[in-house]
């Protein structure tokens, strides 16, 4: 039998929803105030935002996570494979130490898989399916009328 890994994850609430990530792809928690709008993009993409000299997209994770959507103003910045990205959030719960090593699976397409850390369930957010995955519903066709697709 092999020994559980443990290992820390940043655990943010959206909704009633945990999320954990690796310290490594979490760059940290900004207020986000005034954001530009991109004409004709759908959500989950909210606008952009500047942070340090980049244009950083804003996106409302909650349709994908099934959750109540966070109070606007609270945005975490991620890493995704050297993409800065952000989402809104309600709080950063903590740093939490859990067992990785055999995550539960998740039919959530931006979860890796799911935890548990002091009897709560927290998806593992990963960062690339997670852009994966939000570039694919920003770009993709949607349909206006029957016959007729927009592109967004």
């Amino acid at each position: 039998m092999t020994p559980a890994a443990f290992g820390p994850i940043w655990v943010l609430r959206l909704g009633g929803t945990l999320l954990g990530i690796a310290p490594k792809a979490f760059k940290g928690v900004l207020e986000v105030g005034q954001l530009t709008p991109v004409p004709l993009v759908p959500r989950p993409l909210l606008g952009l935002f500047a942070h340090q000299g980049q244009a950083v997209p804003l996106f409302d994770l909650s349709l994908v996570l099934e959750t109540i959507p966070a109070e606007p103003g609270l945005a975490a910045l991620v890493d995704a494979a050297g993409q800065p990205l952000a989402f809104w959030i309600d709080e950063v719960v903590g740093l939490a130490h859990a067992v990785l090593s055999n995550p539960r699976p998740s039919q959530t397409p931006v979860l890796s898989g799911l935890v548990e850390e002091g009897g709560r369930p927290i998806g593992l957010l990963d960062p690339p399916r997670l852009l994966t995955y939000l570039s694919q519903e920003v770009s993709s066709p949607r349909p206006i009328l029957p016959g007729r697709v927009e592109r967004s």
